[in-house]
């Protein structure tokens, strides 16, 4: 996935590059570190960047020039790239062999704290103020305290409801789908799963965003993208608009939801669910990431794609 900075974008590959991109698509710098093959990237306070390599590795890089700040090896793996605390003074990552907890002062990549072992992670790490949370084979949301990485809790979905997307953090809730269909409502204060609905015959992997007053969107394999609330009887589906393909990835800005269906960006208009734009990206895309103008980019066939008018 792309990651929007203040430049433009900044893209790190399978290959070991990591590329910075201006706001024309002219490319800014380039770095390569053999033998890499990047999970991806995040920005911190100042405007370095912060990447995690499945091999294990953290680097931090100078974000006007690509140089290397430092480099850190975990014997970890990740799927995914580090998240940073608000403050941008610590890196959270989980490896997803043990699910355990890492993190890691943005400073130095010195050690802060690591988390005790759950099950295998695959899915994104959700971070909101004071917690951290993923679900994961257990077909569990596990909660942290992310001040220290003790376990606060786990919200036990369903035995066979193992989680291998992402976890959105809405205002007091967490959401997530399930292997089994299922979207679900987790309460991180009470620790209970206060509703589950099926909305796929398939695995229900796409992470879910959110959009705008309480609104969230998820997408499913049967090729549509719905959008929910949740209240006092749970969730409540709210709209429902047809992808054309299964939907692999989401992004959202403002009222606008971008869905990545097969190779083509589907653009939706949220509450109403309504499809305002169709383009074809290519064959072999990546997943969608999305500034709050509406420009949203995306890796597809080797290049960078950026999109622009999304909210106009």
């Amino acid at each position: 996935r792309p990651l929007p900075f203040q430049q433009g974008w900044v893209v790190a590959t399978a290959a070991g590059a990591v590329i910075a991109f201006g706001h024309d698509g002219g490319e800014v710098w380039r770095a390569a570190f053999s033998n890499e093959v990047f999970a991806g990237v995040c920005e911190l306070a100042g405007g370095r960047l912060a990447l995690a390599s499945e091999g294990g590795a953290v680097y931090v890089l100078d974000g006007a020039t690509g140089a290397q700040v430092w480099r850190r090896a975990t014997g970890s793996r990740f799927q995914h790239g580090p998240v940073a605390s608000p403050e941008g003074t610590a890196l959270w990552l989980v490896a997803q062999d043990d699910g355990r907890l890492l993190c890691l002062n943005a400073a130095d990549g010195a050690d802060v704290w690591t988390g005790e072992e759950t099950n295998r992670c695959d899915g994104e790490l959700a971070a909101w103020p004071g917690r951290l949370a993923y679900g994961n084979c257990d077909g569990a949301v596990y909660v942290f305290d992310a001040a220290d990485g003790r376990r606060v809790g786990k919200v036990e979905v369903g035995e066979q409801d193992q989680m291998a997307g992402g976890v959105l953090a809405l205002d007091e809730r967490l959401v997530t789908g399930t292997r089994m269909g299922r979207l679900v409502l987790v309460n991180p204060v009470t620790l209970a799963c206060e509703d589950s609905v099926k909305i796929s015959e398939g695995e229900a992997f796409v992470t879910p965003v959110a959009v705008q007053d309480g609104l969230f969107a998820m997408g499913v394999d049967e090729g549509s993208v719905t959008f929910w609330r949740y209240g006092a009887q749970g969730l409540e589906r709210v709209a429902s608009a047809e992808a054309g393909a299964a939907v692999r990835s989401l992004a959202a800005a403002r009222d606008r939801v971008y869905a990545l269906a097969g190779g083509t960006l589907v653009v939706v208009v949220a509450p109403a669910g309504r499809v305002v734009a169709r383009l074809e990206l290519g064959d072999d895309v990546g997943p969608l990431a999305a500034k709050a103008s509406g420009e949203v980019a995306c890796v597809a066939d080797g290049a960078l794609v950026c999109v622009r008018g999304g909210l106009e």
